[in-house]
């Protein structure tokens, strides 16, 4: 028995002691138990006023807690201001051109050191634990609202001072449209003008728009009216010719197709007769001339006289037994027809 209740006492103290290591666990992940076994470096930073800041103070980078006030202010040599001692995580850089000031957070304002870096690339960042001490932003705390409530008010300034000077010029402006545009002198020829208008409405009333006038255009109006439906039944009129034409109109398109056709082919064959009849005009030119063979055998006596005795002898020799024969009979027929020119001549003393 004694050993069964030793047995439970262990058991029990043993799930006790997993118990307690897991909560310890859960509050050194979640807590900020664990930051204290993180390794630091301090910097020094010099605020003129540094009101709500105490040991243990938060600092933030870009929103996130990166390290705590190691100490309390303590004031400055001249007693001008209060230098803070700032305990940073070993593995957070800090930009060389980043800005220290003090902010609150939270809606009881709980004064915080906030660093700002500027948002540029850079590759340069302040040492570690760096003897020189840093220069903060002037205020802190209520003093920013203070600050920020005097910045506004100057732009109000400026706003006001804007709005009185564009009064001044509407005031000028006014001043002018009561001087020109609503003088008496204005508003007097507006009268005029108005007046001079009624007349010309009450001409135009009276003369273009009389009874007489009305009537000459109801008639005007009534004659075109009739002459527009006139219009409309001689269109109707034609239309219907149109119609009867219609058919008339197919029939006609074969025979008028066969009457081109046929213009077409009379138009090749006189194009044709046209250069025949250059072409024998050209010949007949030239043989008239003289030109060419039969040209020259047409002007030439002494040559067709040639060309015939050579289709003679052709004729009569051959080509092998060829001999001008016709040369011999042409003299025999001329001794015959004029013996006394052939009989040789005697002398007168012989």
């Amino acid at each position: 028995m004694i050993d069964s209740d030793k047995k439970t006492e262990m058991l029990v103290g043993l799930f006790m002691f997993v118990g307690l290591l897991l909560l310890g666990g859960l509050i050194l992940m979640f807590g900020r138990v664990r930051e204290v076994f993180k390794d630091t470096y301090h910097l020094r930073v010099a605020f003129p006023n540094a009101a709500g800041i105490k040991e243990g103070s938060p600092i933030f980078l870009g929103g996130s807690r990166v390290g705590k006030v190691d100490k309390k202010p303590q004031l400055n040599d001249t007693f001008t201001g209060v230098i803070l001692d700032l305990e940073l995580f070993k593995d957070v850089m800090i930009p060389a051109d980043a800005s220290f000031a003090i902010g609150s957070a939270g809606l009881m304002g709980d004064a915080l050191v906030e660093i700002k870096p500027t948002g540029k690339q850079t590759s340069a960042f302040l040492p570690h634990d760096l003897d020189k001490v840093i220069e903060g932003e002037k205020g802190g705390g209520l003093n920013d609202l203070q600050s920020q409530a005097e910045k506004v008010g100057k732009k109000v300034d400026v706003v006001l001072d804007d709005v009185r000077t564009a009064l001044k010029d509407v005031q000028g402006a006014m001043g002018k449209v009561n001087k020109e545009a609503l003088s008496d002198t204005t508003i007097q020829h507006f009268k005029e003008g108005i007046e001079h208008l009624n007349n010309t409405l009450k001409r135009v009333d009276e003369k273009v728009l009389g009874d007489e006038n009305s009537l000459a255009l109801k008639t005007a109006l009534a004659d075109f009216k009739a002459a527009a439906a006139s219009f409309k039944v001689a269109a109707k009129n034609v239309e219907e010719s149109s119609a009867k034409l219609g058919p008339m109109l197919d029939k006609l398109d074969p025979a008028i197709a066969k009457a081109d056709k046929v213009m077409t082919t009379a138009d090749e064959s006189l194009q044709s007769i046209k250069k025949a009849a250059d072409s024998f005009a050209l010949a007949a030119s030239n043989i008239t001339t003289g030109k060419g063979l039969l040209g020259a055998l047409m002007n030439d006596e002494r040559l067709m006289t040639d060309f015939r005795d050579l289709i003679y002898n052709f004729k009569v020799n051959g080509p092998l037994w060829y001999k001008d024969t016709a040369e011999r009979l042409r003299a025999e027929e001329a001794k015959k027809l004029h013996p006394e020119e052939s009989q040789p001549k005697r002398g007168i003393f012989r």
